[in-house]
């Protein structure tokens, strides 16, 4: 077992000491050539080889070799700007007014002659006819007038019985003169009404007509005409 294995190593290592200088044959050169002329067309592989950066500064200080830099030299020719006339101030304001080109008129400013009668239409258009007075002219005739439609009639109903009746006397209130002096209604109805008089005590009466009873506080009866 240990031969076996000591044989299989040193072919390994045989195969790898093999395949170092394999670049240098036959077949690697094919096979470059090959994936050179597919790059040149365009195919989706690559080169074998690296291909090189472009030529910069930065590749030429990598490498070791001194960069070539440009020297300076002046512009050829006068590089200053020409010399500003005098602007025109409030002390001298006829200065904006100096070397003004003449105008020219130019084409647009020109009247251009009236365009001639055009070949498919060697006449005039009809004059259309004038509608009568009051009455827009169009090509179709005016709609109908809009009728006005009238509004509903509000039905008026009469009113309730007893509305326009006038409203019944009160019955407070009301100073009354009797004989024992005058008193004062607190209400009541129409026939019995009560009364106050004027040291506080009450009393109360009847309406029979054209006489009225008082009955007093202590029970006393007055009877006199009804007041109007």
């Amino acid at each position: 077992m240990r031969r076996i294995g000591g044989s299989a190593a040193a072919l390994g290592l045989a195969a790898l000491l093999g395949g170092c200088g394999w670049a240098n044959t036959a077949s690697y050169k094919a096979v470059n050539g090959v994936t050179n002329a597919g790059a040149s067309v365009g195919m989706p592989w690559g080169r074998m080889d690296a291909t090189p950066p472009e030529q910069s500064e930065t590749i030429a200080r990598i490498s070791g070799q001194p960069p070539q830099l440009a020297s300076l030299r002046p512009e050829e020719g006068n590089v200053w700007p020409a010399q500003e006339g005098p602007r025109a101030t409030l002390a001298n304001p006829d200065a904006a007014m100096r070397n003004i080109p003449a105008y020219r008129p130019g084409e647009l400013d020109r009247m251009s002659a009236p365009a001639g009668r055009s070949t498919w239409q060697p006449t005039d258009p009809p004059v259309p006819p004038r509608a009568p007075p009051g009455i827009n002219s169009s090509s179709s005739p005016p709609p109908p007038p809009i009728r006005q439609m009238d509004p509903p009639r509000a039905t008026v109903l009469p009113p309730p019985v007893g509305a326009t009746s006038p409203p019944p006397a009160r019955t407070d209130g009301r100073v009354i003169q009797t004989p024992s002096g005058p008193v004062t209604t607190t209400g009541g109805t129409g026939r019995v009404q009560g009364y106050v008089t004027p040291g506080g005590g009450t009393g109360t009466l009847h309406n029979d007509g054209n006489t009225t009873t008082f009955v007093g506080p202590n029970g006393q009866v007055q009877t006199m005409p009804t007041p109007r």
